[in-house]
């Protein structure tokens, strides 16, 4: 049985596509979003005036929303907080994901900067409350010699983003993050075990599957994502396991000949790490994918020789927790929305990881698309006023994130962390 039945609405002219989902254990066999009806179209110039209203607030609905369901296809951060956000302006909002269990990001600390914690807090203060707690804030950080591990400059900004931007950087483990935007959801707008073989009919299908996302291939753009021509290797250890000198409580980077060093130690007993290495500074070597761990180890030892806190750091890792990948990125596509199709985070524009924004854009969208779904006189109204605040955002992050440690000036991150950010990526000094 399919998930959707097969009486179900005629898929727009842009996106002529059948659908349905496959059930890992068996098939579906809820049927009820094949069976609404989409509302009318309207003018392309509409912009709702309620949206100024409703980003002032709580996010509480200004009127009655344009659909009344929707698919979100991802069940990672992007996908849960969007299904949060939409949930609560009335929109029920049903989550489908390839595993059989929440996860991902397994070996990784991410950091929710000001314009992430923005849109979490405006979806559910509680939320945000609860990832403080499971992380730290304001965490100091430096750029540091990679050999020595010498201080070579503070960035101080990361310790007052609060004071500045009103909203602060916290740094939290991936799964913690996962799991707590998962318990702010029911169990029955959770289902696990489907995998998306095709476009889904339904009155809004929001496609939260990451940057190799079905949703986008089949109904938007089938580019690829775009190799950078590096391989990063990253874990998370209890940091006890390194008693380095060199190591401080708080985020060290280090860059020089085509090799990088991040690491955040002191995450309630956690030190994360992520070496990379250009495939240019090894003439190519590194492009070979490790066999298994071990080998994988090996080879990070022998390309960070001199570095001697990168070393340490390895060493004192187990082999089995090493993750390795290449740099993957994906351009910000022109367009996000198609009929009843739209796009949020990676799936539409997969940022390199050096800027940390990768999950605070996914939360800012699921944000912005919920207030407009629940201020705009229509849906394509809404995701065209979804698209024209989002895609200038992206496309500026994107650009900054394509060079690591690069100077980004102070307009950038005003920008993009102020409260209401109205400023024409134009006005932003691209320095």
């Amino acid at each position: 049985m399919l998930l959707v039945p097969s009486v179900c609405l005629p898929v727009p002219d842009c996106c002529k596509k059948s659908a349905w989902f496959a059930n890992r254990r068996g098939f579906g066999s809820s049927g009820k979003y094949g069976l609404c009806t989409l509302r009318s179209a309207g003018c392309r110039a509409c912009v709702p005036a309620a949206v100024a209203a409703a980003a002032a607030g709580e996010m509480d609905a200004i009127r009655k929303p344009v659909v009344d369901k929707a698919v979100i296809v991802g069940g990672g951060l992007g996908g849960l907080a969007a299904a949060i956000q939409l949930r609560k302006v009335g929109i029920d909002a049903q989550v489908y994901e390839r595993s059989t269990r929440l996860s991902g990001g397994e070996g990784t600390i991410i950091s929710v900067c000001p314009n992430g914690s923005r849109a979490l807090c405006k979806a559910d203060p509680e939320i945000l409350a609860k990832i403080r707690e499971a992380g730290v804030v304001g965490m100091p950080a430096q750029v540091v010699n990679p050999k020595s591990g010498e201080q070579l400059t503070s960035l101080e900004m990361i310790e007052h983003m609060e004071e500045t931007y009103g909203q602060p950087v916290i740094s939290i483990l991936w799964k913690n993050a996962l799991n707590i935007l998962s318990e702010a959801l029911d169990d029955d707008c959770k289902h696990m075990g489907y995998e998306c073989l095709d476009v889904l009919q339904a009155p809004l299908v929001i496609g939260a599957d990451g940057i190799h996302s079905v949703i986008r291939s089949k109904v938007f753009d089938p580019t690829p994502p775009r190799d950078h021509g590096r391989t990063i290797w990253r874990a998370v250890i209890d940091e006890h396991l390194c008693s380095d000198l060199g190591l401080k409580v708080g985020s060290m980077l280090a860059v020089g000949n085509g090799r990088a060093m991040f690491v955040t130690n002191g995450v309630h007993g956690k030190l994360y790490w992520a070496f990379s290495v250009t495939d240019e500074s090894t003439d190519g070597r590194i492009k070979v994918r490790s066999k298994d761990s071990a080998e994988s180890k090996a080879r990070l030892r022998e390309e960070l020789k001199g570095w001697d806190v990168a070393l340490n750091i390895l060493e004192a890792t187990d082999a089995e927790l090493i993750l390795e990948r290449r740099v993957l990125d994906l351009p910000v596509l022109p367009e996000w929305t198609c009929g009843r199709f739209a796009l949020l985070g990676d799936a539409a524009h997969a940022v390199m990881p050096w800027m940390g924004q990768g999950a605070n854009l996914a939360f800012e969208d699921g944000f912005e698309l919920a207030l407009q779904l629940s201020s705009a006189s229509n849906l394509r109204c809404a995701l065209e006023a979804y698209e024209k605040h989002q895609i200038p955002r992206a496309q500026l992050v994107s650009e900054y994130s394509q060079s690591m440690g690069a100077p980004v000036p102070q307009s950038f991150y005003d920008f993009l962390y102020r409260e209401a950010p109205s400023s024409s990526p134009n006005q932003v000094l691209l320095e």
